[in-house]
């Protein structure tokens, strides 16, 4: 074999390679865009599941009328519904979390506001009003990163925020007795083992001090927040785990 033939077949041996290599790659990320896509479907399956057991937790915190609509819109992927607070109509997923972690005692629908704002969140996140990615180098790496933060930061408001009455926002981890017993404080300032017996929960025998909080909310939340940890490490930027007070600086509508 001359040496131009050998060249000639060195040259073609490697251009298959890169050929090759180019075509695996591709063909990978593509497949991370579709498990992009799996990650957004599932994290809206447990946002559902989120809002069903939060309103039958908060009863008087969400609309009856505006239910379908907020359903609809979290189970086909849609992002149509906006609502009026203040005769201002809300746009992004910050206007919806400001509300709806505002500490005015007078808001009303509160778990809908929570809601679409993480609904929205999601939804801008993956860009679906753009449709199905081609591959993974469509996305953003840091907004995946952001998504983290702002889930682990509005899992934390959900568990400890309070309206100007000293009141929870949204009842989730509590059990009854202790809701009954912070409201109780506020117009007795000696608590006593009577008194805490005679709470309605606790003389009913519905609950006893001994039972356990409520984890389903915060379990139900962790699964929405895997999913995007998941993504993020899909385009290649896996978030660090960091304290409440870092996240807390990422996050606008603190």
């Amino acid at each position: 074999m001359t040496n131009g033939l050998k060249c000639l077949v060195c040259a073609l041996f490697l251009s298959g390679c890169a050929t090759s290599h180019e075509k695996i790659s591709e063909s990978l990320q593509s497949h991370g865009a579709t498990l992009l896509n799996r990650d957004f479907k599932k994290a809206s399956e447990y946002l559902y599941m989120y809002k069903e057991k939060l309103d039958l937790r908060n009863p008087k915190a969400f609309s009856p009328k505006a239910n379908y609509a907020i359903v609809h819109d979290i189970k086909t992927s849609q992002n149509t519904l906006r609502i009026t607070y203040n005769e201002r109509k809300l746009m992004t997923y910050d206007d919806y979390l400001k509300v709806a972690f505002d500490k005015n005692p007078s808001i009303t629908d509160r778990n809908d506001f929570l809601i679409l704002g993480l609904h929205k969140l999601l939804f801008e996140t993956y860009q679906i009003e753009k449709g199905h990615r081609i591959t993974t180098l469509s996305y953003q790496q840091d907004a995946f990163k952001k998504l983290y933060y702002y889930l682990e930061v509005i899992k934390w408001k959900i568990k400890t925020a309070k309206d100007t009455n000293g009141n929870y926002l949204f009842i989730t981890w509590q059990n009854n007795w202790q809701i009954e017993l912070e409201q109780k404080l506020k117009k007795e300032t000696k608590p006593s083992w009577e008194m805490l017996m005679g709470l309605p929960s606790l003389k009913s025998g519905r609950e006893t001090l001994l039972d356990a909080s409520n984890t389903n909310f915060e379990t139900l939340f962790n699964h929405i927040i895997a999913h995007a940890k998941n993504s993020a490490r899909i385009v290649g930027d896996e978030p660090i785990d960091v304290g409440i007070e870092a996240m807390k600086s990422i996050v606008l509508f603190l």
